[in-house]
């Protein structure tokens, strides 16, 4: 008679799960290609031009708490070494101040999905 064998299945409840390669139970290889940080054909340095042409042009419309956050991002962003963590944080309160100005907020919200891949 056989082993009962064991099922090592995998459980989530609620938010979103996108996987690479993965392996699961003992002795199991996952074995993949390349990984690209974004969806492919994502190109993120012109979302980020596209965000930071709405904050200039959209400046006088957006609360003054939301100039300071973009000030903040784009000092961030021009690190040679910007942390995503925190880049990811700021967009998300940049997103929720700017919400009343379209055009800012739908850039943020580009950026912020692009950077959600990478992570």
């Amino acid at each position: 008679m056989s082993e009962p064998s064991i099922n090592y299945g995998i459980q989530q409840s609620g938010g979103v799960s996108q996987v690479g390669n993965q392996a699961v139970g003992p002795g199991a290889v996952a074995v993949g290609g390349a990984l690209s940080a974004t969806a492919p054909g994502v190109d993120v340095p012109a979302l980020v031009a596209q965000l930071v042409e709405a904050l200039d042009q959209h400046r006088d419309e957006l609360p003054e708490q939301a100039r300071a956050v973009a000030a903040e991002l784009r000092a961030q962003l021009a690190r040679p070494d910007p942390e995503p963590a925190r880049v990811t944080a700021l967009l998300r309160r940049l997103a929720e101040l700017a919400a009343p100005v379209a055009p800012v907020a739908s850039a943020v919200t580009e950026v912020l999905r692009a950077v959600q891949q990478a992570t």
